[in-house]
């Protein structure tokens, strides 16, 4: 059973500060789960709210504690799946690779989420993050990447120096249709918030390629983790 002073230390991995402080994170939903329990990553704790939930898992090394009391406090989602891990954080070493995806400002662990899974999708490496965006280790993010997670490389840099001396396609409203544009590689996908778009001092201080998906209808805008999808679709494949 877990103890109430770790249960308190689980519930603050809610907050980056206490996730950073103990290097640990919440993996919640029975897919993802089970994910985890067959890579590399270190489990600690396996909180389930019933014993059918906690038979599917098979036999694991970690401890798992079933208790719906438990559960329910430290479940951030509306609509709890009835199984988390928490998790000891790992950073995957990044590869080379033809095209990667650098985002600016996604504040929305959702949408990074999704992205994370799309560059699963695709088969990249890895996901370069401006210093400000969310933290890929937030509950919702880890949730949203349908355990994808554990093979993307998400690093957080200043992009105005990562960006600079390579080819980079920025996804603007004004730019060229990017069905025309001559792709090139190895190459950098510049996305931008759905609420901002890409800063504008980045695109001032970086020389890139702006492309745009063409609107044929009224909506004001795209979806991040959408317009990220479309793009890969065309020029990854």
């Amino acid at each position: 059973m877990i103890s109430k002073n770790k249960l308190k230390q689980y519930h603050q991995l809610h907050s980056k500060k206490f996730r950073q402080k103990y290097g640990l994170f919440i993996v919640e939903g029975l897919k993802s789960v089970l994910e985890l329990l067959d890579s590399e990553w270190e489990v600690k704790d396996i909180v389930c709210k019933d014993e059918h939930l906690a038979q599917q898992l098979g036999d694991v090394n970690t401890e798992i504690c079933v208790s719906q009391e438990f559960y329910t406090k430290l479940s951030g989602q509306k609509n709890p799946s009835g199984i988390l891990a928490i998790a000891k954080i790992k950073q995957l070493n990044h590869k080379s690779a033809s095209f990667t995806l650098a985002l600016d400002q996604i504040n929305d662990p959702g949408n990074l989420g999704t992205i994370i899974r799309i560059a699963d999708w695709y088969g990249l490496n890895e996901v370069v993050c401006s210093l400000d965006s969310v933290d890929h280790f937030n509950p919702k993010c880890i949730q949203a990447s349908m355990g994808s997670f554990l093979r993307i490389a998400v690093r957080y840099l200043h992009l105005e120096d990562y960006l600079r001396g390579k080819t980079v396609y920025s996804t603007v409203l004004n730019g060229k249709d990017f069905r025309s544009v001559s792709v090139e590689s190895p190459a950098v996908i510049l996305i931008g918030s759905e609420a901002h778009g890409i800063r504008p001092e980045l695109l001032e201080a970086t020389d890139h390629i702006p492309i745009s998906i063409p609107r044929l209808g009224k909506a004001e805008s795209l979806n991040a983790a959408v317009a990220t999808a479309i793009v890969c679709e065309r020029f990854v494949i």
